[in-house]
């Protein structure tokens, strides 16, 4: 019979770096109860949570370890995960809608995981471009902005899926 022909394994066994792993993901779970120090969010089973009544109590025990949480280590290193650009004729006269709107969708995504949160928002002309820590909240703002307002988006991964621009563009009146 001759030679072997079949499937080729082209894969390695080296070690590689996971590509959606998050920098500033913490490696191993702290022992003992943990608390933001920026904003107050608290770490309890192996998840950040903000909760007002479990911070008090842990801010005023001894035992409690203060570190700063992944969101706010990435807005002081100013490392957005997500940058959403808006571009549209009409963004002057519905900025206070669009803000709201953008408030709303994170509001609601820091209710599940207060590591989703706006970096920042700068506005020019007919343009704005809000920075986010986290690729799905500019994936959510995108598709909620076209949901209220219509218009375009479209979204574009960086290399090894860490950064996601999106970019929506409203709709243009002819």
């Amino acid at each position: 019979m001759g030679t072997r022909r079949g499937k080729r394994y082209t894969t390695s066994y080296k070690e590689r770096e996971h590509p959606n792993q998050d920098p500033y993901a913490m490696l191993r779970s702290p022992k003992g109860p943990v608390i933001c120090r920026t904003c107050r969010a608290v770490y309890a089973k192996k998840r950040w949570v903000f909760d007002k009544t479990a911070a008090r109590k842990l801010a005023a025990s001894p035992r409690t370890h203060q570190l700063v949480c992944p969101a706010c280590q990435k807005i002081r290193d100013k490392y957005p995960e997500g940058i959403v650009t808006l571009k549209w004729s009409g963004l002057r006269d519905h900025a206070e809608e669009i803000r709201s709107l953008i408030d709303h969708v994170e509001a609601r995504a820091m209710s599940v995981n207060p590591l989703e949160r706006v970096m920042k928002i700068a506005r020019r002309r007919n343009e704005m471009e809000v920075q986010t820590t986290n690729d799905r909240l500019a994936q959510r703002i995108g598709r909620e902005l076209v949901r209220a307002y219509k218009g375009t988006v479209k979204y574009t991964w960086a290399h090894r899926d860490m950064l996601l621009r999106v970019v929506w563009r409203g709709p243009e009146v002819t």
